[in-house]
C-alpha cells in the first residue's frame, strides 16, 4: 500500500497530500497530520525519516518492526507499539503491532498488514472539521484506543457466546457440543489476555510525572493505562462468566444425576415387597394358607397395595 499523507485542517478542507519535508514544516497547531505507511519497505522509511527528521532510535525501531509491545522515546517524539487484534477465518485472535509515532501537530502509524481498527478510526473522524486543532497526544490516544476497542469486540462476542451456552447447560443435553465450544471459548479469551498483559510493560510508564517533559505532545498518556487496564478487566470477566457457565452446566448434569437415582429408588422400593412377598410365599411350607388357589390372588392385591402404600407417601413426602 506504501506511505498516506491525510492533512486535518480546522481552517480549511482535509485532504491527502505527498508527504514531504516542507509539508511537515508548514505544520500549525490548527493542522494534524496523520501518516500511515503499511508493509513499509526501506524507500518508505526513508521518506518518512527525511520528512520528519526523526532520531535514530525511532528510525532504528521502525526499521526493525516486531510482535510485540514496546516504546521508544526522544526528546521530540515517542514511538509507542501497540498489538491490535484481528480475526483469522475459523474465528481465531491474532495479533497485529501497530507502530505509533507522536510528534508535535504529527502522528505516522506503521504496521505490516492491513488493520480494521485504524480503517474505523478513520471513518469516525472522517467528518470532524475541527479534528486539525487536537494535539499529538489526544489524536495518538483516540487511535490506540480503537485498537483496543478491537479487543473490547472479542470480549462482546465472547460474551453473547456464553449467554447461547448457559441455554445449553441449563437442559443440560448435547455434552460434547457445550465443552467443545467451552474449550474453543477460553482458549479465545487466554489468547486474547496474552495479547493485552505484557502491554501493560509498556502502557504503565505513560502515567510516570517525566512524561510532562513532552507538553508538545499534550496529555493523553494516563488515559491510555486506564483503557488498557478496562480491556484487560473485561477479558477477565468473560473467562470468569465462561467458568460461571461450566458450573451450571456440571450442576444440572448432577440434578439429572440425581433424579435418575431417585427414580431408581423409588423403583427399588415399590418392588421390594413384592419381591418379599413373593420369597415368603415360595418357601416349602406345608400350610393351610397354600391350600386355596384362590390366594394367591389375595398376594398379588398386598404386592399392589404395599406398592400404592410407598407411592403415596413418596407423594405425600415430595420425593416424587
Amino acid at each position: 500500500m506504501g506511505i498516506r499523507a491525510r492533512l486535518y485542517n480546522a481552517q480549511g478542507k482535509d485532504l491527502d497530500i505527498e508527504l514531504t519535508a516542507r509539508a511537515v514544516k508548514g505544520l500549525t497547531d490548527d493542522k494534524l497530520l496523520w501518516v500511515d505507511v503499511e508493509d513499509s519497505r526501506a524507500a518508505d522509511l526513508d521518506v518518512l525519516g527525511e520528512a520528519f527528521g526523526f532520531s535514530q532510535p525511532i528510525m532504528n525501531a521502525l526499521a526493525a518492526p516486531g510482535d510485540e509491545a514496546r516504546l521508544v522515546r526522544s526528546p521530540d517524539a515517542i514511538l509507542l507499539a501497540v498489538l491490535s487484534v484481528e480475526e483469522e477465518g475459523d474465528g481465531r485472535p491474532i495479533p497485529v503491532a501497530v507502530d505509533v509515532v507522536a510528534r508535535r501537530n504529527a502522528v505516522v502509524t506503521v504496521h505490516a498488514q492491513p488493520v480494521s481498527a485504524l480503517g474505523e478510526f478513520e471513518s469516525h473522524v472522517s467528518d470532524e472539521g475541527a479534528l486539525g486543532r487536537l494535539d499529538a497526544g489526544s489524536f495518538m490516544g483516540g487511535l490506540v484506543d480503537t485498537m483496543l476497542g478491537s479487543f473490547r469486540r472479542q470480549v462482546e462476542e465472547i460474551e453473547e457466546q456464553v449467554d447461547r451456552l448457559d441455554e445449553v447447560a441449563l437442559r443440560g443435553n448435547d455434552p460434547a457440543h457445550f465443552l467443545e465450544r467451552v474449550v474453543a471459548l477460553r482458549r479465545r479469551a487466554a489468547t486474547l489476555r496474552r495479547i493485552l498483559v505484557p502491554q501493560r510493560e509498556t502502557f504503565g510508564p505513560l502515567a510516570r510525572p517525566d512524561f510532562e517533559l513532552h507538553e508538545d505532545l499534550g496529555r493523553p498518556w494516563p488515559g491510555l493505562v486506564d483503557r488498557l487496564e478496562k480491556t484487560i478487566s473485561g477479558v477477565e470477566r468473560a473467562r470468569d462468566l465462561l467458568v460461571g457457565s461450566s458450573d451450571i452446566y456440571l450442576g444440572r448434569l448432577a440434578q439429572r444425576s440425581n433424579d435418575v437415582m431417585k427414580a431408581l429408588t423409588i423403583l427399588s422400593a415399590v418392588l421390594l415387597p413384592a419381591v418379599v412377598l413373593a420369597g415368603v410365599m415360595g418357601m416349602n411350607f406345608k400350610l393351610e394358607f397354600f391350600d386355596d388357589p384362590s390366594r394367591f390372588w389375595l398376594v398379588v392385591g398386598a404386592m399392589l397395595a404395599l406398592a400404592a402404600l410407598i407411592l403415596g407417601v413418596a407423594r405425600l413426602r415430595k420425593w416424587i
